[in-house]
């Protein structure tokens, strides 16, 4: 009996001190209540939610445009510019038009061939050491050797044929680009009319020309008008000495006026060696309007 009195004094004395201590003021049993807060109004919300972005941003602005362009050099207009040679392919169309003047000359086999003769025939291994006579449509003819009646054929690209003659353009390309730059140099000291330079007008007969304008050709056959422009260094890839041919002038309507067009062939270091080629001069008004190639290109 006693202790279930302790008990209960001991529940009331842990209910008296919360009613005291832990119960809100108008919510207390044993002790004075005290006053009970108003009630707080609560904020109403929408009925759809509207969301504040701030500031509207500021119009976007159109994205500059990309004018970037590659930085290209621009050569001052009185610098001198190589001229434009053609590649070997295409003077030598793929390798099947090769000029007579480039044999005989030795080439190595990069492949077998047969080599024919009355008696019988022969194997010419690769990297044997032949002679090349003459090609045809991109096939080369070879012989075992120079004084050999034994024939072969197989197509240029199976020799070292290309590389010879690629090693030999190489040398004429930077031989012609110096020969075009020293016409440059050299144009730019002369007159471009009719040059009377006398150094090779050892005739004395002077520049002449026709009533119709024609030039005076000499009784060896040249031009003194064309004799004074190589003097003078207009043209250096002509020398009179190597002249094969003066033809007689021509007259044809160029860009539209008439003109005196002279066929001349003469004999030049090409990358084929030493060949005769044709150029044509062309003559207006008593003066050298342009010498160039059959193929139209300047002669330097």
């Amino acid at each position: 009996m006693k202790s279930l009195f302790v008990t209960l004094l001991i529940l009331g004395t842990v209910f008296a001190g919360y009613d005291y201590f832990l119960a809100r003021p108008w919510e207390r049993v044993i002790f004075e209540k005290g006053p009970k807060p108003a009630a707080v109004a609560q904020p109403t919300m929408p009925d759809h939610v509207v969301e504040d972005d701030g500031p509207m941003p500021p119009a976007p602005t159109a994205k500059p445009t990309d004018n970037w362009q590659p930085s290209v050099t621009n050569l001052p207009s009185k610098e001198f510019t190589p001229p434009v040679l053609q590649s070997v392919e295409t003077i030598t169309q793929n390798w099947k038009v090769i000029p007579k003047q480039a044999f005989p000359r030795t080439v190595i086999l990069k492949k077998d061939v047969q080599a024919k003769m009355s008696v019988g025939s022969s194997t010419l291994r690769a990297g044997a050491t032949v002679q090349a006579i003459s090609a045809d449509q991109g096939i080369l003819t070879i012989a075992p050797t120079e004084t050999s009646p034994a024939r072969g054929s197989l197509p240029i690209i199976d020799t070292d044929f290309p590389e010879q003659i690629l090693a030999s353009y190489e040398k004429w390309k930077i031989a012609r680009i110096d020969q075009a730059r020293q016409v440059w140099l050299g144009a730019k000291t002369i007159k471009t009319g009719p040059s009377m330079d006398k150094s090779t007008l050892s005739n004395g007969l002077g520049i002449k020309f026709g009533s119709d304008g024609k030039p005076e050709q000499n009784p060896d056959g040249s031009y003194n008008l064309l004799l004074g422009i190589i003097s003078s260094g207009r043209v250096t890839d002509v020398d009179p000495n190597k002249v094969t041919h003066w033809g007689i002038p021509e007259l044809q309507t160029v860009d539209g006026k008439p003109t005196w067009v002279i066929p001349v062939r003469y004999e030049t270091k090409t990358i084929f060696g030493l060949m005769e080629v044709n150029s044509r001069a062309f003559v207006r008004d008593q003066q050298l309007l342009r010498w160039v190639y059959e193929s139209g290109e300047p002669l330097p």
